[in-house]
């Protein structure tokens, strides 16, 4: 059982709304974003989505949500958030029995979340960061972004 809090960000091309609530992920990215090519790089549309969980037993007030850029030395937000916990959430509610129904209860929120467009001017990184009552750092992912230079074409003289 975890007993603090966690998540996960996937990192996409697109995230589409299907009508019948399913969420579709578009061009997933593993670990890094990589641009063929110098920079800059531009991305038509650039989308995460977000995945925390917070165990029930932890009682906060509201969560702020940010998606930092880095691009070499310069850091920018580029969402940040702040939700408010439902007062149900916070009520105290009676110790747990180890091995009980009530054990491993999670908080669970996604948040799909769309750029367009998305420039990059150098390599960097898009992070993902939570905080309980602002004092609480939930890391829930990072995407490396990187340029592959082309090496030149040799061509023989004749």
């Amino acid at each position: 059982m975890n007993t603090e809090p966690y998540g996960i960000t996937t990192f996409c091309d697109d995230i589409r709304h299907e009508i019948n609530g399913k969420l579709t992920l578009v061009g997933c990215y593993a670990s890094s974003l990589n641009f063929n090519g110098p920079p800059p790089g531009i991305l038509p549309t650039f989308a995460a989505l977000i995945n925390l969980r917070v165990p029930t037993n932890i009682q906060f007030e509201k969560i702020s949500l940010r998606v930092i850029k880095t691009e070499g030395d310069e850091e920018t937000t580029i969402l940040e958030a702040e939700i408010e916990n439902s007062e149900d959430h916070n009520e105290p509610s009676p110790a747990s029995v180890a091995g009980s129904k009530e054990d491993g209860k999670v908080l669970l929120m996604a948040f799909p979340c769309q750029w367009t467009p998305m420039n990059f001017s150098k390599p960097g990184q898009i992070k993902v960061r939570a905080y309980l009552d602002d004092d609480r750092e939930v890391r829930l992912g990072a995407l490396s972004v990187m340029f592959t230079e082309q090496p030149a074409e040799d061509h023989p003289a004749g």
